[in-house]
């Protein structure tokens, strides 16, 4: 099987980028140094700092390259969901090529999922808040706004302005 001078399948790029917003991620695999003859490389999308299952679907396979095939794509499916969370990590590798063929560089690669989820934004319900002297408390609201994909807390404090703290 004549495949010319120092074939190598790589990925295409080091890193690659999607939103989490997208169904699926694709993913190129190159050819380089001759295109005279069939050969083959196994890849697969495994865990990084993303979970399989609920934020990509984990992937494997081979991809075929015919004679004069330059490149192939695979996908890797991303998962949909409503947390607000860090941007995350999907491990992308290549091996046993066939056909004469050598790993290139490079042979791992990194496809981050960019978070679309917001965590909103904490306000008070109104700027200023009265209460009669003979009321025995207040309420104060607290609302959030831009979205609702994290569970929040806040602190909160009082202190005295003109009013007298304690009884």
């Amino acid at each position: 099987n004549d495949t010319g001078p120092s074939v190598t399948l790589q990925f295409s790029a080091a890193t690659y980028s999607i939103s989490e917003a997208s169904a699926t991620a694709t993913v190129t695999v190159t050819r380089t140094g001759g295109t005279a003859g069939g050969m083959t490389v196994n890849y697969a999308a495994s865990i990084g700092t993303a979970q399989s299952g609920s934020d990509f679907t984990a992937a494997s396979g081979t991809l075929s390259f015919g004679a004069g095939v330059l490149s192939k794509t695979f996908t890797v499916a991303i998962g949909r969901d409503t947390l607000d969370e860090s941007d995350e990590t999907v491990a992308l590798t290549l091996s046993n090529p066939t056909g004469g063929a050598t790993l290139g560089t490079p042979a791992a690669a990194v496809l981050t999922i960019g978070d679309n989820d917001a965590g909103g934004v904490l306000k008070f319900g109104a700027a200023t808040y009265s209460v009669s002297e003979a009321s025995a408390s207040v309420t104060v609201t607290v609302t959030r706004s831009g979205g609702t994909a994290r569970g929040v807390t806040v602190d909160y404090s009082t202190r005295g302005g003109t009013g007298t703290a304690g009884w």
